[in-house]
């Protein structure tokens, strides 16, 4: 069975949180939401996610894959947390595989020296994508080797199935 962490905190987009994780379940995954603030967080649009665990407790041993969902200012409070920031480059060093969209391919992952995918996307506002520098493809979603990026709230569902068929599963509808 596939197992998914999604990183989550106050400010996360929840189309982009609640979306691949939806989408996942149907294909059989099992996801886990990782708190990098307390048990519940307020996403962007005010509603309430209640985390599975928090962040500290997170072993990228038991999880294919780490998704980060965007929300500026769920990224940035992402890339504040250490424990986040180790997970994601555990991630990296055991192959695994590292989704983010919107802000979170520039916030989380480019500003921190972690995101070393050859193309990526992000949500198009300059600050973004001057951090992907020419990585940058300006693509709905992007595959380049163990990454997964998206372009924004739009795209969560598209992001969502890339994230299964990369995975090899499919979700059932």
């Amino acid at each position: 069975m596939v197992k998914a962490a999604v990183l989550i905190a106050d400010g996360s987009e929840e189309i982009e949180t609640i979306t691949p994780v939806d989408v996942l379940k149907r294909a059989g995954a099992e996801c886990v939401l990782f708190s990098v603030c307390g048990e519940y967080v307020q996403g962007s649009h005010g509603i309430v996610i209640k985390a599975d665990k928090m962040v500290d407790k997170l072993d990228m041993s038991e999880f294919d894959i780490i998704i980060i969902p965007g929300g500026l200012l769920g990224a940035t409070n992402i890339a504040r947390s250490f424990a986040a920031k180790k997970a994601i480059a555990t991630a990296i060093s055991q192959r695994k595989y590292v989704a983010a969209i919107c802000a979170s391919p520039a916030v989380v992952l480019a500003e921190n020296g972690l995101l070393l995918a050859k193309k990526a996307t992000c949500y198009p506002a300059d600050r973004f994508v001057s951090a992907l520098e020419e990585k940058y493809t300006g693509a709905e979603t992007v595959v380049s080797g163990i990454f997964i990026t998206a372009n924004g709230p739009t795209s969560a569902m598209k992001f969502a199935l890339e994230i299964c068929k990369t995975l090899g599963i499919t979700p059932k509808f």
